[in-house]
């Protein structure tokens, strides 16, 4: 029997898991994410499709938005106003205080919910509009969490990911430093097919890629997440710069835009 299109996503995100003997020799976890990299500052780009997307379908006024892998802000700041009130869901709580921070500053009404979706779903309200930044590629159970998504979104849920695995842009870096050819897919057209697979018809928007963090920026910094990510030691930071100052990584420059309807009833 052919295998369903969550059964081909999860296999192709399986296929990412790293051999256990470089994982072991690594200082930290190649999956941990610097919360620097999320932060909301200058660059944030307010005018960008899936922003529109969004605005498009909440409220003129007191609107709320559930962020879902809230990281710092940056997906749902973009939207305040109209939104009234944010809530950043998140797992990893320096995440959480760092939106809450960026919420504060902008005077946004704004509550904090430490948990893993579709897990601790319900322990988030119900909002008018749900976002779902650059999750996807981390979820093996891509349908389940998405109809949770749909569950708590009144009129509509905006999610964006890039159009192949955040990792490959690595894939060059892995081969170079441990002669490790690595996985290509799932693509945004896999996430698409779980979707509709579930009874779920997004819409389906191609976009420039917006501004990253500040942060991501730094030279240094870029470093060290290369490190982190190839699970290699300071000791090789002259030779990580030097490979990314010939080949820098092969970040996508678009993302993908899905919106879909809110199956939450309104209130």
């Amino acid at each position: 029997m052919s295998e369903t299109a969550e059964q081909r996503w999860s296999r192709l995100l399986a296929s990412w898991a790293l051999p256990d003997d470089i994982v072991a020799q690594a200082p930290v976890s190649p999956w941990a994410h610097d919360p620097a990299t999320f932060a909301v500052d200058h660059t944030l780009e307010r005018d960008t499709v899936a922003s529109r997307m969004a605005r498009d379908v909440l409220p003129a006024t007191g609107a709320s938005v559930l962020d879902v892998g809230c990281g710092g802000g940056r997906s749902s700041l973009a939207l305040a106003p109209p939104a009234a009130t944010l809530i950043g869901f998140d797992e990893n709580p320096r995440m959480l205080e760092q939106f809450a921070a960026a919420a504060q500053a902008a005077g946004v009404t704004h509550h904090e919910v430490q948990g893993r979706w579709p897990h601790d779903a319900g322990l988030a309200p119900v909002a008018d509009v749900v976002v779902c930044h650059h999750v996807f590629y981390n979820v093996p159970q891509l349908a389940e969490f998405a109809l949770a998504l749909t569950a708590h979104a009144r009129l509509a849920v905006v999610a964006v990911l890039p159009p192949r695995h955040p990792l490959s842009s690595m894939n060059a870096a892995w081969k170079h430093f441990w002669n490790l050819t690595r996985p290509t897919g799932p693509t945004d057209a896999d996430a698409v097919a779980v979707l509709r697979e579930v009874g779920l018809d997004p819409e389906v928007m191609r976009a420039p890629r917006g501004a990253l963090a500040q942060a991501t920026s730094n030279p240094a910094a870029q470093v060290a997440a290369a490190r982190r990510r190839l699970c290699l030691h300071a000791d090789r930071d002259a030779d990580i710069a030097a490979f990314l100052a010939r080949q820098p990584p092969a970040w996508s420059d678009e993302v993908v835009v899905l919106r879909w309807p809110g199956g939450a009833e309104a209130s």
